[in-house]
């Protein structure tokens, strides 16, 4: 061999030799640098591969705070001998109406507290020529939404009876009726109205047990055997017929919500 060929060898092995120790200290470099589908099972090899970042963890939703206000649950249906409601089959009368047999001959161009009701009232409250709430040919001076119910506080020489006292709100210093132009609530249908207390009737003005006390049914025996008058007005607004079913009860003023029957209401005392 030349000296030159023995020198190349020379040099060969020792790179060889800088290479093989390079690659014990550095094998993931080399490992790094193989063919992309060369393979290994050694520890290095296995902690340098290239991997998948885990997923996040979801962030926890924030909880939902809710601003509407919740329903209320369904009311139950008013009842008879609950909470004040008496049942009653209920007719209809008017300020104005004539002396006829459908209303036993008696007239209500006046009324138990008022001896000119319908000029008070500001004309004849016609029931069939209506105009939503009230008679289509004049707008009503007084309440068009009244009621009539069998008991009168007051005698025929106008003074208070004896049995006053009865009256849950009775006050004994007021000479004047002390039950015209009460609140009473009506419920037909599912629907409530309200009305002023501005006549005696049907028929009857002395049945305080009724009106007043424990009892569930009128004196009235004739005809309908009704229990509350409804001015057209009420019958409109509750969507009955001229004769009727109804609930009723007294209601203080204050808790009388607003409506129609709120746009004119009577303040005149009884005469």
């Amino acid at each position: 061999m030349s000296r030159s060929f023995i020198g190349v060898m020379v040099a060969v092995l020792f790179v060889s030799a800088g290479l093989f120790l390079l690659a014990s200290q550095r094998g993931d470099e080399i490992i790094w640098r193989a063919p992309k589908h060369a393979t290994s099972t050694s520890p290095a090899a296995s902690s340098t591969t290239p991997t998948k970042p885990a997923p996040a963890s979801p962030i926890p939703a924030k909880p939902v705070t809710s601003t509407s206000t919740p329903v209320n649950p369904e009311k139950p249906l008013p009842q008879a001998g609950k909470n004040g409601w008496k049942a009653a089959i209920a007719t209809v009368f008017w300020a104005g109406e004539g002396a006829t047999s459908d209303n036993g001959f008696i007239q209500n161009a006046s009324s138990a507290w008022d001896e000119d009701w319908a000029e008070h009232f500001g004309g004849i409250d016609d029931p069939d020529d209506r105009c939503d709430w009230k008679p289509c040919g004049f707008t009503p001076k007084e309440n068009p939404f009244y009621i009539a119910l069998p008991y009168n506080d007051l005698d025929d020489e106008g003074d208070k009876k004896p049995d006053v006292t009865s009256i849950p709100w009775n006050d004994a210093s007021q000479e004047k009726s002390v039950i015209k132009n009460r609140w009473i609530e009506v419920t037909a249908n599912g629907k409530s109205c309200f009305g002023q207390w501005e006549d005696v009737g049907p028929y009857f003005e002395d049945d305080r047990g009724y009106v007043f006390g424990s009892a569930m049914s009128p004196k009235n025996t004739y005809g309908m055997k009704a229990g509350i008058d409804l001015s057209p007005a009420m019958r409109d607004c509750l969507g009955v017929d001229d004769v009727s079913d109804v609930l009723w009860r007294h209601v203080e003023a204050k808790n009388v919500p607003a409506g129609d029957w709120k746009k004119v209401v009577t303040t005149r005392l009884s005469q």
